[in-house]
């Protein structure tokens, strides 16, 4: 079967995609997947991590009618309001000097957009499952080599999609990584965030039943190690049908960072029902912060924690986590290995989407309250934090997702 590459335009409530647009990428189709690789990968790259020495924050927006995209610059707090059109459900990534948005669930493309030059859009494609039958590929994390070979994982389809996208201004699907010996009953391991190291592609699959209100399939989330060379996934339980990743040790892998303690760059902190250290080498994890301690700040939902981010020196993680309610969010520090109560720095907080950065000594965050939605700041010098003066921050529409850029 051929793929045929859409170009997108968009449009006040979201992306239309024209099938007859320029000639098509030609991707190859997804082969047979090759027999799973038995144990955990042997040879481990050091990790494409985050930009370092951020400057600005790039934001993306939405009143869930449209979109934007917005930068804010640190060293003064003022932003720069729709410097790029965004969607209801955009996610921004950075790599090399260069940003991307993926716009998820339903709206399905890839924009390349250019930071040198007003990050005018550069290209635009969309992200379309090998299955017809599947009815939305829902993208939802990218990541960059230094190849320029761009991947990205799929949530509603068992796939990474291979992208080349070394000329930014001309992104080209190549290839499609088959994730099916990772799932389970409904056919799709649900792939989320990603991590790329050396020759490595680490995969957060958490397998829900998506027609059960995204209810884990099993206790405990995996991370799945992919060999690029060959494409075939690693099996840590080969006795088990199917493919097995490494068992983590809570619910729900939902952000990788890499662990800026680890100067090899290859251990994860993975957000899970608490905080977790993955040794990627050795395929081993512990609790970094351990589940029983977000259980007793009131987390008890595997659904409650959203997004987390290092504190100035490493020392404390900032954890943004709904109420049991859902009502609200509320901001929490928590020390790392360290058998400490959580301490909540911040309530009455709204969001959708992982917006929490930590630059230098300041805590920003991505706040939706109505009437009052903005970038919100803490002064981390400070005990309690202090607000930072100017938040919150307009933004034009409301904060959805964040990425701290160069």
């Amino acid at each position: 079967m051929h793929m045929s590459v859409r170009t997108c335009t968009f449009a006040l409530v979201g992306i239309a995609c024209d099938p007859g647009g320029p000639p098509a990428d030609e991707a190859p189709p997804a082969a047979d997947a090759p027999p799973p690789i038995a144990g955990w990968p042997r040879e481990v790259g050091a990790c494409v991590g985050e930009p370092a020495a951020p400057t600005r924050l790039l934001v993306t927006t939405t009143d869930f009618a449209t979109g934007g995209i917005s930068t804010v610059a640190l060293a003064d707090f003022t932003a720069e309001a729709d410097v790029a059109l965004g969607s209801t459900d955009a996610k921004p990534f950075w790599y090399d000097g260069v940003a991307y948005v993926l716009h998820r669930y339903g709206l399905d493309a890839l924009d390349v957009l250019d930071p040198d030059d007003g990050f005018r859009l550069l290209a635009q494609r969309a992200i379309v499952a090998e299955d017809p039958a599947v009815v939305s590929a829902n993208p939802h994390a990218l990541v960059v080599g230094a190849d320029g070979r761009g991947y990205v994982s799929l949530f509603g389809a068992p796939e990474v999609q291979v992208w080349d996208l070394a000329d930014g201004t001309d992104p080209a699907l190549t290839g499609r990584i088959d994730l099916g010996p990772l799932a389970d009953a409904d056919g799709n391991p649900e792939a989320s965030d990603l991590l790329l190291c050396g020759g490595v592609l680490f995969v957060a699959v958490d397998r829900v039943d998506q027609d059960a209100g995204l209810v884990p399939n099993e206790p405990r989330a995996r991370l799945a190690a992919v060999d690029l060379a060959s494409g075939a996934v690693h099996d840590l339980e080969p006795e088990v049908p199917g493919a097995q990743g490494l068992a983590l040790l809570g619910s729900w892998a939902r952000q990788l960072r890499l662990d800026p303690a680890d100067p090899s760059g290859r251990t994860a902190l993975v957000l899970t029902t608490g905080l977790e250290r993955v040794d990627l080498s050795s395929g081993t994890s512990t609790w970094a912060v351990a589940d029983a301690r977000l259980q007793a700040a009131g987390l008890t939902d595997y659904r409650q924690p959203q997004a987390f981010d290092l504190g100035p020196g490493g020392a404390d993680i900032y954890l943004a986590a709904y109420r049991a309610d859902f009502g609200e969010l509320a901001l929490f520090r928590a020390a790392l290995d360290r058998d400490e109560p959580l301490e909540e720095i911040a309530a009455g907080l709204q969001s959708v989407e992982q917006s929490l950065e930590v630059v230098g000594d300041i805590l920003y965050f991505g706040d939706r309250a109505h009437g009052a939605s903005g970038l919100r700041a803490w002064d981390l010098r400070q005990h309690p934090p202090a607000p930072l003066q100017g938040a919150p921050l307009a933004l034009g529409l409301a904060p959805y997702a964040a990425v701290a850029i160069p």
